[in-house]
Formats: structure tokens, sequence, C-alpha cells
């Protein structure tokens, strides 16, 4: 009966002119440039573009065509009149089907004492890479850089009536400025507001929202040094203002109460890695890795929420949650995906966070360590729909963007490492089906974990969270020579807890079994 209900679903799918496909792809370096998967536009017959962030700013950015199967059809490094070329934004192109759109800055120099960056190229390409058009324009001699440092980027979004918004932290021959722009696709100005009131270069530009307001209006978060995240808008026409602060903002506010009749824990808005997304006309999420206190016990650590709130900062949601989950290392990090972490569609949002990250400098030794991906969907009343576990396997992962699909899935693109060693860096690209999964087949294990299981290492008590989507049938923890030890209690709820206390320190084996048949196993060292 499932293999009956499996073949309609494919033949529903099919009729409807979207397949689906799951896959996890890994793109080695080619040239000796380590390069990291960052933005995704979906083709027309659902395929993907991704570009291909290189380390550094003076490096020139990659181009993958990847098949609906997750294969790679072709790559493109090239440069502009010599010059390289950095991504800022991929895009369908609005005018001619079936071609896309890439908008770059090009820049000169090879080091950041002496790069310079004052031209914007518009290329037109299709799915196989071939560039059809090109043009660029040069915003001035007096344009140094178009972005002062590399997180803040020029930032490029393509309106509903198909011209382009760019905003980008610039340093020009007398100071810093903000820019702000209106283009064509073919790279002609029409409109051009320069702000000189944040003219410094500790500021920085964070995050443009992806989605404009129907009156045209668009949402930015800058980093301004010693303050925190300002929540900016910018109107039809191009004036900027700061709507207010978001650092050490109360998400959250739970009062001591000493008959614990509610959750005991107070969350804030603390770190400057997060990312923001207009949910309507009157409200907005975001996302960051921030700080909780939880008042019994006394324990102050770091979390990971995402919360709604309107243009006034007030929280118009109190459905916060957290993907923090480890009581013996409370300071342990959950980061937001780096570049763009919430994908908002007409009834869902999906978010992506990534646990065990001490932040997202990749390529420094301290900074990779192994980690878990965590991906959620919501409808928009943020009720969690499922949420999905990818990657707890010692390697080390990192997520730039997440991007819903025509499908109903998402797609993440980041970098990868493989541990324990973390040498060699792949860019990174995981494609889900609306269930979360990359696998259908009941003879295979899909990489996504429909639970989290922590503490691991454990050394009393081990705790298995399910997403409120599966029910679990068993869990079960076995030594390595098959032998069953220990039983986990609660299984039949949104829970489980092992007791593991009488176990021998060493390496174990736990099987989850859900009531659909689909069975998963997770590797657990005892202390």
């Amino acid at each position: 009966m499932k293999k009956i209900s499996f073949l309609l679903l494919g033949l529903i799918i099919a009729l409807s002119g979207i397949s689906q496909n799951y896959f996890e792809s890994m793109i080695p370096p080619t040239d000796g440039f380590k390069r990291e998967a960052k933005l995704v536009v979906e083709t027309h017959d659902h395929g993907y573009i991704v570009s291909c962030d290189a380390q550094y700013i003076y490096h020139n950015d990659m181009l993958v065509s990847i098949s609906p199967e997750g294969n790679v059809v072709n790559t493109l490094v090239f440069q502009i009149d010599g010059k390289n070329v950095k991504y800022s934004g991929l895009f369908r192109h609005p005018e001619f089907d079936d071609d896309y759109l890439a908008v770059a800055t090009l820049i000169t120099g090879d080091s950041y004492a002496d790069y310079q960056q004052r031209e914007l190229a518009f290329i037109r390409f299709d799915k196989e890479l071939n560039i059809l058009n090109q043009n660029v324009i040069d915003l001035g001699a007096d344009y140094v850089r178009l972005s002062t440092s590399i997180k803040d980027l020029p930032k490029v979004i393509m309106k509903d009536d198909g011209t382009i918004f760019m905003a980008a932290h610039s340093l020009k021959t007398d100071g810093y400025c903000y820019l702000f722009a209106i283009l064509t696709t073919g790279g002609e100005l029409l409109k051009t507001k320069e702000d000189f009131s944040l003219n410094t270069s500790s500021h920085s530009l964070y995050d443009t929202f992806i989605k404009s307001k129907s009156d045209n209006s668009f949402g930015l978060i800058i980093f301004i040094n010693g303050n925190g995240d300002g929540y900016y808008h910018v109107d039809s026409t191009l004036n900027c203002r700061m709507a207010g602060m978001l650092n050490n903002m109360p998400i959250r506010i739970v009062q001591e109460d000493p008959q614990q009749t509610h959750p005991d824990t107070t969350y804030y808005y603390a770190y400057i890695n997060g990312t923001s997304e207009y949910l309507n006309d009157t409200a907005f999420l975001t996302t960051t890795g921030g700080r909780f206190t939880k008042h019994y016990g006394g324990v102050i650590g770091n979390c990971h929420f995402v919360t709604v709130l309107n243009d006034s900062l007030d929280v118009s949601n109190t459905n916060v949650w957290d993907i923090y989950r480890d009581l013996q290392n409370y300071k342990t990090r959950t980061l937001p995906a780096n570049t763009k972490a919430i994908s908002v569609t007409d009834n869902a949002v999906f978010h992506c966070g990534v646990m065990g990250l001490r932040d997202h400098s990749h390529y420094s030794g301290g900074s990779t360590a192994p980690t878990t991906v965590t991906v959620s969907k919501f409808d928009k009343e943020l009720n969690l729909i499922w949420r999905r576990h990818y990657g707890n396997n010692g390697d080390f992962y990192d997520i730039n963007t997440i991007q819903a699909t025509e499908d109903g899935g998402c797609i993440l693109t980041g970098i990868y490492a493989k541990g324990p060693g973390y040498q060699e860096y792949y860019s990174y690209i995981l494609k889900v089906d609306e269930n979360g999964y990359n696998s259908v087949s009941e003879n295979e294990e899909s990489i996504a974990k429909p639970y989290l299981c922590y503490p691991n290492p454990a050394k009393d008590i081990i705790y298995i969270e399910f997403s409120p989507d599966v029910n679990c049938k068993s869990v079960e923890i076995y030594d390595m020579d098959g032998r069953l030890v220990e039983t986990g209690h609660g299984a039949s709820l949104q829970s489980s807890t092992i007791n593991i206390a009488n176990l021998t320190p060493g390496l174990y084996l736990i099987k989850v079994r859900m009531s659909d048949g689909k069975e998963f196993t997770e590797k657990i060292v005892v202390k």
C-alpha cells in the first residue's frame, strides 16, 4: 500500500510539472581557492545556479550550474576587463524567459589594503552559464569601495516591477556613506541616494530584507559599533531612518515564579549574526544567536531564537523558540545561517541554524568543530510543523543561505569540511523535500534526523527530542557487540530519556524506530 501511495504521489507531482528532488552535493575547489556556496536561484527546470564565494574579497567568485538531481553541469570563473567578479545577487531574468541575471561588483587589487571596487556588472546568462550579455557601470572615481568589510558586501534585491534595489556601505575619497540605488536589469541608474549620517568605517551593513513592503520600502539591519544592531527603513524615495535598536532587547520576559507554572527562561536579542525578513506589511521576522537568563538556578547562557516584531519593535508573536539544547555546556553557540537564515513563502516559514559554531569564520583552526545543521518549517504564526537535524557525524558544516523551493522543500548552501582534521573545504549544497528529508526510500536512511539526541558525549542522562510531525515507536541503546543495554522512557511522547549512569564508558549505538517504519541509528559516547 505504501508503494502504491508513493507511485500515485510521484504521478501527481510529475503531472504538475514540478519534480521532487533531494540531494547533497559537495563541490571541491578546482583552482586552489577556498570557496563556499552562498547565493542560489532555482532554474526554470528546477535545477539551481549557485554562487561560490571566494575566501577573500579580492579573489574571484565562481558560478555553478546544478541539475535537478544535484549533479554539477558546469562551472564558470571569469574576469571582466581583468577585474575579479564578486556576486551580490542571482535572479531569474524578468525580461527574458529561461535566462538569469547576476549582479556583481568588480574588484582590483590583491589584498585588503589595496583592493578597489567601484563598478557594478549586470550579467545575463543561460542555465548552462553561457554569458549572453553583460553591462558594466562605473559609479565614479570618488568611489573607492562599495563594501567596507566581508560581511557588508553590497546587497541587491529584485523588486516586483523587475528593477533592482541596491544598498551598499561605501568608502569614498572624502569619507564613508551608505549608497542606495534603483537600477534597471541592464544597469541603468534610475535613482540614487547617499546617506552620510553613518559616515564611519566601524558601522556595517549586515542584512537587507529580500522582500519589500507594498509601499516599496525596505528593511535593513546595520551594526552600529558600540551599540549593536539597528533596524532601519529605506522608503520608496530612498530616505533612510532608524526605527530602533535590537541589541539586548527582551524578546520574551518571564517573571520569577515560585510555583513554576510557566517556563522560567527570558530571552534577549544579543548578537550581530542575525538575519531578518518581512512576514507581511506590518511585521517582520528576526533571528539571531541570543542570550537567555534561566531564573531557577541562575544560569545565563547562549541560545538561538526567531520571533516576530512590528516596526515599533514590539514583539507581536510570543511563539519564540530556540535550538539551545546543551545544559551541560550552556556557552556553546548556536547561530543562524550566515547570509540569510529565513525564507518566507505564502503559507510557510523556513529557518536554518547551526549548532556547535563558535562563529562564522570558517578558515581559522579555532572556529571549525563538529556541527549540526537544524532546519525548521513553521506556519505563518510560527507554529512548528517539522524540524530536522543534519550532519550529526563529527564533520563541520556551516550554512550561508536557506531558500524555499517551488516543490515545497528548501535548499541550503554553505561550506563543509570533514573531521577531525578539517583541512579541505568544499562548497556544500543540500536540497530536501517538503518534509525535510533528502531520501524517500524505505531501505535508505536519510541524513535528516527528525529528532535531536543530546548531549554527546553524555554521562548520566541522554535526552531525545522529537519533531512534532513524527511518532516514535521505540528507543533502545546497544553496545558495540549488539547487546541491548538500555531502553528509553517516554518514547510515545515528544521526548525520551535514557538513564546511562550504570553504563561502562565507551561507544554505543542508539536505535530510534518511528511508527511509520523509518529507523535511525545514532552513535553516542558515554563518559
